[in-house]
């Protein structure tokens, strides 16, 4: 007679004997473990294991151990469609399948460098799939039959630190493969109680500085059905954040940051490259909205840690302005010139400096996104969502209590206060609009565009009808009003053009002058997207 499954465990972390930290003493021992989990170049694995912030509170010899993990999804692909894989885990004698997820579904929450759940877990002694999948939670989905994916072949090991308080760190490292492809990995995770989080990110932070080690942006599930099909692999976060399943102010204010710090780590890679430009938008989006949120909930998470994450975040976007500006022209603004003016050599030679200025731009971006500081800016925002340093302020009496109930307050009627604040602040500075000067509407636009990003934040909250024609509408009025920027941009962006040449200057006087002619109409189409937009009802107001 087969042997008889162990019950299956439904978990809400990942289950690894790897990852329980080495304890010392009953209160370490009674408090569980916080795992957090980065991404490794797998080329630095020697790098981190002889980093001396490593090697100095090392205890005993590291365990290591072969381990073979092998994923699992229906014939159709449905499990991975629906973000879960089965992946069976081979490790000596030992076989174990899990449920697992490889992207968060949108009303789960996830902060930055914290590992997807694992939903079942089982003793593998037969057909891969059955056991785990009778806690699928899945409705309507039969992954019947399942089919191998993908496997990661390589070691874990296990490192002891001493110090305060004993941490573990393990690195599982070694190759992606399919039947037509193989690729290196490595991720690390650091486990520890949740009170030694002042000496993790004192670790952290010293190997981040010299190591390439990263919040991952996909998980590594997601990493092998990606290679295994030849396709991108999915990030773990990308657009807007929803918040629908948020109570709480503190509850949102988290979800939201945490999402858009893994979209912004999702972005990042793409941007560097430098190919697709929508890295380098879809960077700075992120980060506008992260900027953005941290503004709107500043009256209940205000703290010298959020400031400062703010200010960096307006250093990052300040580097990947140019790149984007660049873009914008070479796509937008200069395409329908050169046509108009095909003939005229000076038109063609400010095209090739045009690009020329956007290679140096997208250097200064590649340096940065691959560079330690914005290692350590996500590794600080993942940090700062664990420690949540508006909760440690020396706050009393009146002060404290205040900040307490706002935290703990519900959601719905923050987000009320936060958007009529947007509101009648875009309504005041757009009074008398037909008079208005270009600053003057640029500043209207930079309203609209804070209106809007709050707006997507809390759209969730509403009914999907009225949100999107009140979002569309706002959209609207924006491009609009970008349209009237577009000259006083592609000016600043030609002055970094030297003019020496008289065929040069004259390259650029076609260019400015093309883009005045532009917009005589553009003032027209935004007084009219500004009519309309004073027409549509604010959706959060019943």
């Amino acid at each position: 007679m087969p042997a008889r499954p162990a019950p299956t465990r439904v978990l809400t972390t990942p289950s690894d004997e790897a990852d329980t930290p080495h304890t010392a003493g009953s209160a370490s021992q009674s408090e569980p473990a916080e795992i957090f989990e980065f991404r490794l170049d797998p080329s630095a694995v020697p790098a981190l294991l002889r980093h001396p912030a490593i090697a100095r509170r090392r205890e005993g010899r590291a365990r290591s151990s072969s381990v073979t993990l092998l994923w699992h999804d229906a014939a159709d692909g449905r499990l991975a469609e629906a973000g879960v894989l089965v992946v069976l885990e081979t490790r000596g004698r030992s076989r174990v399948e899990r449920l697992e997820r490889i992207l968060p579904g949108s009303a789960d929450r996830l902060d930055p460098a914290r590992p997807l759940p694992v939903l079942a877990e089982a003793p593998s002694v037969g057909p891969v799939g059955p056991a785990v999948l009778d806690q699928a939670a899945l409705a309507g989905i039969d992954p019947a039959p399942l089919s191998a994916l993908a496997a990661a072949v390589g070691k874990r090991t296990e490192i002891r630190l001493g110090g305060p308080t004993p941490l573990t760190l393990t690195l599982h490292a070694g190759h992606l493969r399919t039947l037509a492809a193989e690729r290196p990995f490595a991720r690390v995770r650091l486990s520890a109680p949740a009170s030694a989080r002042a000496e993790v990110a004192t670790l952290l932070r010293a190997l981040t500085e010299t190591v390439p080690l990263a919040v991952p942006h996909v998980s590594l599930g997601e990493e092998a059905r990606a290679l295994a099909l030849g396709l991108p692999a999915r990030p773990l976060r990308r657009g807007a954040p929803d918040l629908a399943a948020a109570e709480t102010v503190e509850e949102g204010a988290i979800r939201a940051i945490g999402h858009l710090a893994l979209a912004l780590a999702g972005a990042g890679p793409v941007a560097a490259e430098g190919k697709d430009p929508e890295g380098v938008h879809q960077s700075r989006v992120a980060i506008r909205r992260l900027r953005s949120v941290i503004t709107v909930f500043k009256a209940a998470i205000a703290c010298p840690v959020m400031d400062e994450l703010k200010a960096r975040a307006g250093e990052i976007a300040r580097t990947l302005g140019p790149a984007r500006d660049w873009d914008v022209f070479l796509t937008e603004t200069f395409p329908p010139v050169r046509e108009a003016f095909a003939e005229r050599r000076e038109i063609l030679g400010l095209g090739k400096a045009a690009l020329e200025a956007r290679a140096q731009a997208y250097r200064a971006v590649r340096a940065l996104l691959e560079g330690p500081g914005f290692r350590l800016f996500l590794l600080d925002v993942a940090l700062a969502l664990a420690e949540r340093p508006w909760r440690n302020l020396a706050e009393e009496g009146e002060a404290a209590e205040a900040r307490a109930a706002l935290l703990d307050g519900p959601l719905g009627a923050f987000a009320v206060a936060a958007l009529d604040k947007r509101y009648k602040r875009i309504r005041r500075d757009g009074e008398g609009f037909a008079a208005l000067d270009i600053p003057a509407l640029h500043a209207l636009r930079i309203d609209a565009k804070r209106l809007r990003y709050a707006g997507e934040l809390f759209a969730p909250l509403y009914p999907e009808k009225k949100v999107r024609r009140f979002l569309k509408s706002l959209a609207a009025l924006q491009d609009a009003l970008g349209h009237l920027n577009d000259g006083a941009v592609a000016g600043a962006l030609l002055e970094a053009v030297t003019a020496k040449e008289t065929a040069r200057a004259r390259a650029i006087g076609i260019v400015e002058g093309w883009v005045a002619r532009g917009a005589a109409t553009a003032r027209e189409d935004a007084a009219e997207a500004w009519e309309e937009f004073l027409d549509r009802e604010p959706f959060w107001r019943d």
